[in-house]
């Protein structure tokens, strides 16, 4: 193993060495007024005849260098818009090594210009780029005062289903989340819980990523989304606010806020958000079987008061340690508690009969904490070569405490009986990331990425379920459980990026995965213990065929390992015959996908995708005929298989009418062992979003969102149709300000409902849930500050892949 890190670590230290060979270097710095000017021109000419050699723009500190000169005679020109034009005095370049320091640059403020002119551009709500799929949130009317995961429901190609807790994009349902380029370790379900706590004031936009290449980890089979946060840089104070009253059948009042502070050589930036969603759902279940002859069937219906306390909040900084090197910082955290009261009322039959009935009610509390510190250093280097050095430090801390009171009535007899139980589970969760990148561009036509990263997780999870006997709490052993995991991943990868000429352009990556995890009691005994390692290749083709028409291909192969709560023996009770719990036998999957897309004007696009998967992660559901329980959790599906073709075409109807539309349709076959039967589970499915918006006058705009999901799949269960409509007006306000109404799901169209229909098995299941309709919101937002403000560039911290799995 030792042999197999040492390789591409010598790569790296290949690519670092460049760095020894001597090379002109021409540097200095751009002022006005004794300030420094972020993105100013500074273009090289010759002296001979004011030629123009080579240019570039200052970064944020107003800094500049220019290399690879040839020895001569040399003017530098600076200029910016609004300033006048500054020229140097002529130097001399003398040989390939100088290293040529310039005064300061200063440019003088040119009072000839214009009256300020307000010049606003409006992006499109959804924009397609090469590689991914841009959701603009700032541009979507009914995305105010709503969650991320409000946003992400409304996106194409993705698919929620808000009961099984889980996120599909094109079909599938290994997709990563990140939150600015860092992946997230958390399980599903408490991303989920996280996303709904967001505020989508503090998005500025969403990339939904299909072909990830060997620079991002290999985890998930689907893709991966990037929730990129809103950021602003400039000299001086600047940022925004937004408020949030929304009602339903109860209050969900929201708020948050994004400041930067920017100086010559520090910026400080700090953003916070605050939600308060109460609502009411509703989950049933039923199932019906045959045994020993005689027909079983069960039905529960659970009606649920939640209230969702969340608190976001971000503070970080950027230090220039010089012109190519600077050094910045991120702590990061949240409070996210849900407290639901619910009511569950289950019925059990024999023959057609009612054989009794449970009332359970059910106090939880789910809260999942977190504090996440990163430092980072970056470094150009002279000879066209970036390194980047993250550490990072997660605590996560999950608290799901449940109170249950049963009250069995047995109908033949007409007797009746009361039970009490309570369960408690606390895990925290603590992970080093360290992560080291390096890119170096050879020329204009050519770049490598390559780097190393290495992850250490230690989890403990205390599970206790307590049952009331006269006056004393007992302790149950088949559902309690102390439980360790250690996980530990290692990684590796090269990417190398070649334009063959102005039209095409190719991308290779090799990605190198090791993975060690133990799950094992306190006492010592050992439930999981594996040791495995993959290599992820990948590739990406582009070719313009024309100014109007270009195509994509890509090829990748990527990992989904089972989430720690998927793994541990731990159950979760809906009733004291159904319940969720944790399989130590799930393998990983592996995903190898194809992808091939068309372009048209940059506008439309046509996507045809192919993947399999082996062992497949999918939710099952088994009956224990004997008891009639049924008992929901992971397990590997055999093969999987999908096809999926997507279509985007935006249209302008009008000067003051735009629509956006997506249309996805999959084709999935799965086949896997269930009950004793070999089962081939096959079937089409599809899904339209359609956007429109018009612009009115004096500054009203209107938005309406829709979508339809026909039948899917997800694994063995096959998933009904649903669909919804919201409805958005906005009015600006003196330039800086936005009022916004909003009210989503206006026809009551969103019910969920999964069903596993096994005729062979003599067996049918389904799960279902309802959600409040037409909750409606009104937001006000405004900018405060400097308004000149550039964008800053959102760095990724090392702990990316880490988030999406932690539980």
């Amino acid at each position: 193993m030792k042999h197999t890190f040492t390789y591409p670590l010598f790569l790296l230290f290949l690519c670092f060495s460049q760095q020894t060979f001597g090379q002109s270097l021409i540097r200095g710095k751009v002022e006005s007024d004794g300030k420094p000017l972020a993105f100013a021109n500074v273009l090289l000419l010759s002296a001979k005849d004011s030629s123009l050699v080579k240019g570039m723009v200052t970064n944020e500190s107003g800094t500049y260098h220019i290399a690879d000169i040839k020895p001569g005679a040399y003017i530098l020109l600076g200029s910016m818009v609004g300033y006048k034009k500054s020229y140097s005095s002529l130097f001399q370049i003398t040989s390939s090594n100088d290293i040529f320091d310039l005064k300061t640059v200063t440019l003088q403020e040119d009072s000839r210009q214009l009256h300020e002119v307000t010049v606003e551009a409006s992006k499109p709500l959804f924009e397609q780029q090469l590689d991914k799929l841009v959701v603009n949130v700032g541009s979507s009317i009914t995305a105010a005062g709503s969650t991320a995961l409000d946003i992400l429901e409304r996106s194409p190609g993705i698919s929620l289903n808000r009961q099984n807790n889980s996120l599909s994009m094109s079909g599938k349902t290994g997709v990563l989340v990140m939150i600015n380029g860092k992946l997230s370790r958390l399980p599903m379900e408490a991303i989920l819980q996280m996303l709904s706590g967001m505020n989508a004031g503090n998005i500025e936009k969403i990339e939904l990523i299909t072909a990830p290449s060997a620079s991002y980890d290999a985890e998930g089979n689907a893709g991966i989304i990037n929730i990129v946060l809103k950021k602003n840089t400039d000299i001086g104070t600047n940022g925004n606010y937004s408020v949030t009253m929304g009602y339903g059948w109860y209050e969900r009042p929201a708020a948050s806020v994004n400041v930067n502070h920017r100086r010559e050589k520090v910026n400080v930036f700090a953003d916070g958000s605050f939600l308060w969603d109460h609502y009411w759902f509703s989950t049933y279940t039923s199932r019906r079987f045959i045994y020993d002859q005689t027909l079983q069937q069960s039905s529960n219906v659970s009606n649920r008061n939640t209230h969702h306390l969340t608190y976001n909040g971000r503070l970080g900084f950027e230090y220039s340690l010089g012109t190519q090197t600077s050094l910045s910082g991120l702590i990061a955290g949240f409070n996210n508690r849900q407290e639901q009261f619910a009511l569950n009322e289950a019925a059990f039959y024999q023959a057609k009969q009612i054989e009794k009935t449970i009332d359970v009610k059910d106090h939880e509390i789910n809260q999942w904490r977190h504090l996440m510190g990163n430092v980072n250093l970056e470094h150009s280097f002279a000879s066209k070569g970036q390194l980047s050095v993250d550490v990072d430090y997660l605590l996560y801390h999950h608290n799901n405490p449940h109170w249950y009171t049963n009250a069995y009535q047995y109908r033949q007899e007409n007797t009746h009986s009361l039970e009490q139980l309570n369960s408690s589970k606390r895990t925290p969760l603590h992970l080093w990331v360290g992560k080291a990148d390096y890119s170096k561009n050879f020329n204009e036509h050519s770049k490598l990425e390559t780097g190393v990263k290495a992850t250490f997780s230690r989890l403990k999870n205390n599970v206790l379920l307590e049952k009331r006997y006269e006056d004393a709490w007992q302790r149950e052993p088949e559902f309690s459980e102390n439980l360790e995991m250690l996980e530990d991943i290692g990684a590796a990868y090269m990417n190398f990026h070649h334009k063959f000429d102005a039209n095409t352009s190719l991308q290779t990556g090799l990605r190198w995965e090791y993975t060690h995890t133990d799950l094992t009691t306190t006492a010592g005994e050992n439930i999981v213990k594996r040791r495995y390692h993959y290599l992820f290749p990948s590739v990406f083709i582009s070719r313009d065929l024309n100014k109007n028409n270009s195509m994509q291909f890509s090829y990748s192969r990527r990992i989904t390992r089972p989430t720690y709560n998927d793994l541990a023996p731990v159950f979760t009770f809906v009733d004291p015959y159904t319940s969720l719990y944790g399989n130590t036998s799930l393998k990983p999957a592996i995903t190898n996908a194809l992808q091939a897309s068309y372009q048209y004007k940059k506008k439309y696009m046509l996507a045809l995708q192919y993947s399999h998967d082996a062992n497949a992660i999918s939710w099952v559901m088994r009956i224990d005929p004997e008891q009639n329980k049924q008992y929901t959790y992971k397990d590997n599906i055999n093969r999987v298989r999908t096809y999926s073709l997507n279509l985007t075409i935006p249209l302008s109807i009008s000067s003051w009418w735009q629509m956006q539309n997506n249309l996805m349709g999959n084709w999935q076959q799965s086949m896997t062992d269930y009950g004793g039967e070999t089962l081939h589970i096959r079937g089409y499915s599809g899904q339209i979003n359609s956007t429109q918006t018009f612009n009115l006058p004096k500054d009203f705009s209107i938005e309406v969102s829709a979508l339809y999901k026909s039948r899917s799949y997800f694994g063995i269960l096959v998933i009904k149709p649903y669909g919804f409509v919201n409805v958005g007006i906005q009015k600006k306000i003196n330039n800086k300000g936005t009022l916004r109404v909003s009210v989503s799901d206006l026809f009551w169209t969103m019910p969920f409902e999964a069903i596993n229909d096994l005729p062979a098995l003599d067996m049918y299941q389904n799960i279902g849930f309802r959600f409040e309709p037409r909750v409606v919101r009104l937001t006000y937002s405004r900018n405060f500050g400097n308004s000149q403000v550039k964008a800053a560039k959102q760095r990724a911290t090392g702990s990316e892949e880490e988030r999406r799995r932690v539980q």
